[in-house]
């Protein structure tokens, strides 16, 4: 006859088995030097989409051209960025900085923008999320924005950038 199967330790021994592949799997490579934090991190940054998260967190108030919903649009903010900063990283580092603690003193748009929208609030989104959608602000550079912009500038209205001051 058959004895009853203790079901406690068989569940038990199946989870203990899975946990015995799961930590072989991660810490086995052919070269022995497997790095499976680095390797899991960079595949999770391959794996953000900046305008899924634009889309998520930024889209409600940052529409993607003027005019502008209730914060500068995304095409006035990459402008900002690119006559602000020369490379894209030293951008993107400012920009996450920004999101996480706006300060007026950091703000790279028009002091305009400011007085008309207010600053935006703190986002407590992960720095990898914030890398990304930070990118993805980067690359919606508009060339066409520099025109408008100028023509805005000429016309008589304040608000011309000046980027030495912050501005």
């Amino acid at each position: 006859m058959h004895k009853p199967v203790d079901n406690l330790r068989v569940s038990g021994l199946l989870s203990g088995l899975c946990l015995m592949l799961l930590f072989s799997a991660c810490s086995s490579s052919s070269d022995g030097d497997a790095q499976p934090a680095k390797v899991s991190r960079d595949i999770a940054s391959r794996e953000l989409d900046g305008k899924a998260l634009y889309e998520r967190h930024c889209r409600v108030c940052h529409s993607m051209a003027p005019p502008p919903a209730v914060a500068p649009p995304v095409r006035g903010v990459a402008f900002h960025y690119r006559e602000a900063f020369d490379t894209r990283e030293a951008a993107e580092a400012h920009m996450v900085d920004f999101i996480k603690r706006p300060d007026s003193k950091k703000a790279i748009c028009d002091p305009e923008a400011i007085e008309r929208f207010g600053l935006m609030p703190a986002m407590t989104l992960p720095d990898d999320e914030l890398r990304a959608v930070s990118a993805w602000f980067w690359d919606q550079y508009d060339p066409a924005m520099r025109d408008m912009h100028r023509q805005r500038s000429m016309g008589g209205r304040h608000g011309a950038v000046d980027i030495e001051n912050g501005g």
